[in-house]
């Protein structure tokens, strides 16, 4: 029983960890479609197709990808729940499982390449800034949201052995 349980818990530590990669953070959805950013970066009704078409292959290969680590996620989680515990066989699904993750940071990656390759340095430089600062201001509203200190209370609340203990200040 003890085993089972160190099992899964090792099993859900696992698959919280992922591979990080420059491609995870980039633009999100059609960029090209924002009348502004068409604006901005100068792009041709035919560069937006092309854009278009990069994005729709690239999504159906991100797609199939995702099957395929949940396929490799499934194999991983019963390799390790098989009794007797076969360490080679695990550790061999778990190298398939992190090779298909990595996979999708290279075809992201790829995604961006060839975007780099349709725009030219110059106006991809500033797409990635452009975006940059998009993402600071979405950082910066996200602090202004977060909750900040709570006023003080004139009660006391201690958890204990035996409960919850309010006492008055």
């Amino acid at each position: 029983m003890m085993k089972t349980a160190l099992t899964s818990l090792l099993f859900l530590i696992l698959m919280q960890t992922s591979s990080v990669a420059f491609a995870q953070d980039m633009y999100p959805g059609q960029w090209w479609r924002m009348p502004q950013a068409a604006e901005t970066f100068n792009l041709t009704d035919k560069q937006k197709l092309q854009l278009d078409d990069l994005y729709h292959a690239n999504r159906k290969n991100l797609n199939q990808l995702k099957d395929t680590i949940e396929n490799e996620r499934d194999r991983f989680a019963e390799s390790l729940e098989k009794e007797p515990l076969d360490e080679a066989a695990v550790m061999a699904q778990f190298k398939k499982l992190e090779e298909a993750r990595a996979s999708i940071a290279a075809e992201k990656m790829r995604y961006i390449l060839e975007v780099r390759k349709l725009l030219g340095s110059q106006r991809f430089e500033r797409l990635r800034t452009y975006f940059g600062k998009l993402k600071e201001k979405e950082e910066q509203r996200a602090v202004k949201r977060q909750p900040g200190p709570s006023p003080p209370h004139d009660r006391e609340f201690n958890v204990g052995p035996w409960g919850i203990n309010i006492r008055r200040r």
